[in-house]
């Protein structure tokens, strides 16, 4: 019987160091994976932020941030200028054709006058 008991502990001390090296081989090429992909995505984002600074150093000063501020004012203009003068136009044909309608009543006035 103690050869049974030895022969099991045997295999159990094989299978749990067999299962130990795995997790430890497992867990190492995890890791590896893990930082390089940190390494990676940190390179990345140390370009952006570089870039960033670039372009914050080329924006000094106020005029230069409210540029694009008056270029959508400025294009915004230009749309409700373009607007008003389509309505203006609606207006002056509007104001043609009553002018004709209160020209033919009181034509028709004139008529009804002259009967």
């Amino acid at each position: 019987m103690d050869t049974k008991k030895q022969m099991y502990w045997d295999k159990l001390e094989s299978h749990l160091i067999k299962w130990l090296i795995g997790l430890a081989g497992s867990s190492i090429l995890v890791a590896v994976g893990f930082y390089f992909n940190t390494n990676y995505v940190l390179g990345q984002n140390t370009n952006d932020i570089k870039e960033l600074k670039a372009d914050i150093k080329d924006v000094k000063t106020v005029p230069v941030l409210n540029q694009n501020k008056i270029k959508n004012i400025e294009k915004e203009l230009k749309e409700l200028k373009e607007k008003q003068k389509e309505n203006h136009q609606e207006v002056k044909e509007d104001i043609k054709e009553m002018r004709k309608e209160q020209q033919k009543m009181v034509e028709l006035l004139y008529q009804i006058k002259n009967k």
